[in-house]
């Protein structure tokens, strides 16, 4: 007869080493999913709210693509008003894409911000080697901080775009 192994006084390696933490995990996905009944609705709807928005950013995803193919394969070049489909030209098109591109783009700053604490985690732990640290409002900052910074790269961009584009006759 085969009898169970003897249990050691080592901690197996599903088993947590040292008193569990003061602070519940989040439920972000990344720690667990332990909820206190008490909690926030944020904390209560993280998940959901994950989803539906990820969900929708694949909708818009996909209407972005379908438009972009809709002007560059069914139009043909330099389509002015007299080619429509259904009834809207191809200035109409480009129209509806860049608004739609805007809405995308709204929803991905969301799901970056939604996810900032993941983020700002896994570069701690990841890619500096450190051990993660509560968030006292700095890496709020930082997130505000490299936004800043990436909307006006892209508004200077835009400015020397308009100030370098050329007529040509």
């Amino acid at each position: 007869m085969i009898s169970p192994p003897e249990k050691s006084n080592a901690p197996s390696s599903t088993e947590s080493v040292g008193p569990s933490p003061a602070v519940p995990p989040s439920n972000d996905g990344w720690r667990g999913a332990y909820v206190e009944s008490g909690s926030s609705f944020w904390t209560r709807h993280k998940t959901v709210i994950n989803f539906w928005l990820d969900a929708a950013l694949l909708v818009l995803f996909l209407v972005l693509a379908w438009e972009m193919a809709i002007l560059r394969l069914a139009f043909p070049k330099g389509a002015g008003d007299r080619w429509r489909l259904l009834n809207h030209t191809a200035a109409d098109w480009q129209d509806l894409a860049f608004n739609t591109f805007c809405v995308f783009s709204l929803g991905i700053v969301l799901h970056v911000m939604l996810h900032w604490s993941w983020i700002v985690a896994t570069i701690q732990t990841r890619l500096l080697n450190r051990k993660a640290t509560r968030d006292d409002g700095s890496h709020t900052m930082i997130g505000v901080g490299v936004l800043f910074v990436l909307i006006h790269l892209l508004a200077g961009g835009i400015l020397w775009a308009r100030w370098a584009i050329v007529e040509v006759r």
